[in-house]
This record gives structure tokens, C-alpha cells and sequence, in this order.
């Protein structure tokens, strides 16, 4: 991505951003019953009904040929026991009012996520920690096990994505060269809160910044966001992306994010 953030257009950044995102459909391949579906025009992963975490994640058709398309890629994902599948609708999107056809299907606007950036140089300084907290980088599949508890209480996720997000990232290692880094915030010995670091399409992405609910207002959050971010800054990134949530964007403005883009995530009828 350059040397500086300010070097690129608005337009490259979102770019970079989609492919990030874009890339979970590769990582997320190990979940179970997960089957990619990559063609002209669609990506998208079709996973087991009991998790339901189907997802298109890329969708660019002929304005004229949208609603045959959209037909069949639900058909497809039908077809696979796919359904419900979430929709992300974002600045690639074609046609551009792919979203108005989703809904005239059942389809219901699920979210409407900001995508953010920084350049990773120029990030607000962390406040003072207390003594109590520290945050390490998950290590061994126990930690793992820790990390997807958090994730799965404060995001509400299902037992069967919780044991496919173990699997998926028990499987990748913990080298330098894993393709995701999980990081840990610790409080009095007990793990409270956790973020997820991955690297794709020219940008550090930020993922999964989550803090147990009784651990809240204390400044984990800020600590997690930071501890990815400057993670992906020492492997050599220069910008880091992430789509925020309504809870999250006050303060990954606050560190030096800017809003650069949206990202609509519809939810098919069940």
C-alpha cells in the first residue's frame, strides 16, 4: 500500500478493505461442511445449516442479469443446505441497488458497517494500563479455547461456529506466518477480552475486538484494537482497516480511523 496513507485515493483503500474482507472466504474454509463458491461475478461460502454463517461476500452482476443471478445463487446455496445466508452489499457492489432487490426477495438489512482505516504510523497513543491486565498473543489451542469463549459471549455466537472458529485456527499454527494472530486480554489471570489480526489484500485488518461484558469500561477495547494494529504495523503493514460496529466506531475514531466507506450485510429469510 505505499508509505503513507494520505498516497492513495480513497478508492484504493476501500479496495484493499473488500479484498481483506473478501479473504475470510479462504480462511473460513475449514468450518465444517464449508464449501466454496468462487465464479465470474459471485464469491460466496455455503457452510452447514447448524451454523449458519453462509455468507456472499463478493457479488458483481450485469445490471440486466441481476435478478436471474441472484436466483441462482440462492438456488446454488438452497441446493447445498446453505440458507439463511447472510449478504454483504458494499461499494462494489453491481448493480448498485443490488440491496433494494435483496429486500423485494425477504431479504432484511441485518447491519450497516462503516469501513475504517489508519495509517498504522500515526495511531493515538495507548493510555496508561493497570497493572492487572496484560495481553499476549494466543499460543497453545487452550488459549484458543479462551479466546473463542470470549468471542462467542460478546458477539453471541453459536456452540458450532465457536468449535469451527477453534478448528479453524487450531489448525493454522502460531508461527509468524499464520494467517491469523488472536490476541488475549488478560485481567487478574482470567482472559476477558480478545481481537483477531489479518493480513490480506495489502492491509492489516482488525476482526473479533470483544471484551466479556463485566470486564467493559475499562479500556480493553482500546488495548485489543492496538495490540492488532501495531502487530500488523511490525510484520510491515503501513494501513489498517477494519468495519466497525455501532458500539466500536467512537472509539476507532477516537485511535485514528477514518470512515472511507459502508458495508450493508443483508440476512436472507430463514
Amino acid at each position: 500500500m505505499g508509505d503513507n496513507l494520505l498516497e492513495h485515493s480513497v478508492s484504493d483503500i476501500v479496495q484493499a478493505l473488500e479484498a481483506n474482507l473478501q479473504a475470510h472466504a479462504q480462511l473460513y474454509t475449514g468450518l465444517p461442511g464449508a464449501i466454496l463458491c468462487d465464479e465470474p461475478g459471485v464469491l460466496g461460502l455455503m457452510i452447514d445449516l447448524d451454523v449458519s454463517e453462509s455468507c456472499i461476500y463478493r457479488a458483481t452482476f450485469i445490471p440486466e442479469q441481476a435478478e436471474e443471478k441472484i436466483e441462482q445463487v440462492l438456488q446454488r446455496f438452497r441446493s447445498h443446505g446453505g440458507l439463511p445466508v447472510w449478504w454483504m452489499v458494499g461499494p462494489s457492489t453491481q448493480p448498485a441497488e443490488l440491496g433494494k432487490q435483496l429486500e423485494r426477495r425477504g431479504f432484511q438489512r441485518f447491519a450497516r458497517s462503516p469501513g475504517m482505516a489508519a495509517d498504522l504510523h500515526n495511531l493515538a497513543e495507548q493510555p496508561a494500563l493497570s497493572a492487572d491486565f496484560v495481553i499476549e498473543r494466543v499460543s497453545n489451542n487452550n488459549q484458543i479455547g479462551q479466546w473463542t469463549e470470549i468471542v462467542g459471549t460478546a458477539d453471541d455466537i453459536s456452540e458450532a461456529l465457536k468449535s469451527g472458529f477453534y478448528e479453524v485456527f487450531a489448525s493454522q499454527g502460531f508461527g509468524p506466518d499464520a494467517p491469523c494472530w488472536l490476541f488475549l486480554g488478560i485481567e487478574n489471570g482470567r482472559p476477558v477480552a480478545a481481537s483477531r489480526l489479518f493480513c490480506a489484500g495489502g492491509v492489516a485488518g482488525i476482526y473479533h475486538v470483544a471484551t466479556l461484558p463485566e470486564a467493559r469500561g475499562r479500556g480493553h477495547g482500546t488495548a485489543m484494537t492496538l495490540a492488532a494494529a501495531k502487530a500488523g504495523r511490525d510484520l510491515g503493514y503501513r494501513v489498517g482497516g477494519l468495519f466497525a460496529t455501532p458500539a466500536g466506531y467512537r472509539l476507532y475514531h477516537r485511535l485514528g480511523f477514518q470512515e472511507v466507506c459502508t458495508m450493508d450485510v443483508y440476512q436472507s429469510p430463514t
